[in-house]
């Protein structure tokens, strides 16, 4: 969820090295290496408004995802979350305060924080949260307040027209915030009596509610991560991206 926060950080990444973007570069052979990553990103993100075309990295802020369904949850979220038209706003503020990329292992660490983190979407839901029935269809948002965000990515070298380049094997992406706020409008086919009362539920329960849907916000979001960081790193071999061995 929040994150679509993956790919900006890593795409950072490969900005901090591309030539051709006027950005601070990193070469992985300098003593500071990982910290030059971390401004480097920063300045990255708080561009993120455009997008890269050079490079396959769309505009990140916000970043837009046509649909997305999430699961039934094993307690709490009882019901499937299908949504539309999702905005995810919130990358242009993050800062990170480490960056690692381990180049024996292949991985690339990321660990970040974000003041709000905020999705816009269509919904559409039936069924039961906190064993209380809910239904409705409409326009909805979640905001994520003081977000903690890591992102993990394990690469795997492959050659492409004579150049290595990475590819992304797998990922992980978690995210911790310290407040959840749910509006979901159109509740009960506008009954605002009764959607008024489930989204305090929601709101009083965030904790609850967020912690049996979390794995598979963090495992979506991961994906689509990967799948724009992938774009970068088909486009760039590892060269052009971290330097010289």
């Amino acid at each position: 969820m929040a994150g679509k926060l993956l790919i900006s950080i890593c795409v950072l990444i490969t900005l901090c090295i591309c030539a051709e973007i006027p950005i601070k570069k990193c070469q992985r052979k300098d003593s500071n290496f990982n910290k030059c990553l971390v401004g480097a990103i920063e300045h990255v993100l708080s561009k993120s408004t455009s997008p890269i075309k050079e490079i396959g990295i769309p505009t990140l802020e916000p970043l837009a995802v046509p649909s997305l369904t999430i699961g039934a949850g094993s307690g709490a979220v009882a019901f499937d979350q299908n949504y539309k038209k999702l905005k995810l706003t919130g990358i242009s503020t993050v800062k990170c305060s480490k960056a690692d990329v381990n180049f024996s292992t292949k991985t690339l660490f990321l660990e970040c924080k974000s003041p709000l983190v905020r999705l816009n979407f269509d919904y559409e839901i039936h069924g039961k949260i906190l064993l209380l029935p809910i239904f409705g269809k409409g326009p909805g948002s979640m905001d994520l307040e003081n977000v903690g965000l890591q992102l993990t990515f394990n690469l795997e070298e492959q050659e492409k027209k004579g150049k290595k380049h990475y590819k992304v094997a797998s990922q992980k992406f978690v995210l911790n915030p310290q407040l959840v706020k749910f509006k979901l409008e159109n509740l009960f086919d506008g009954d605002k009596a009764l959607g008024d009362n489930i989204n305090q539920v929601l709101n009083d329960n965030w904790s609850e509610v967020l912690a049996d849907v979390k794995p598979s916000y963090e495992e979506a979001f991961g994906k689509i991560f990967s799948s724009i960081f992938n774009n970068v790193l088909g486009k760039m071999s590892t060269t052009e991206i971290f330097g010289d061995a």
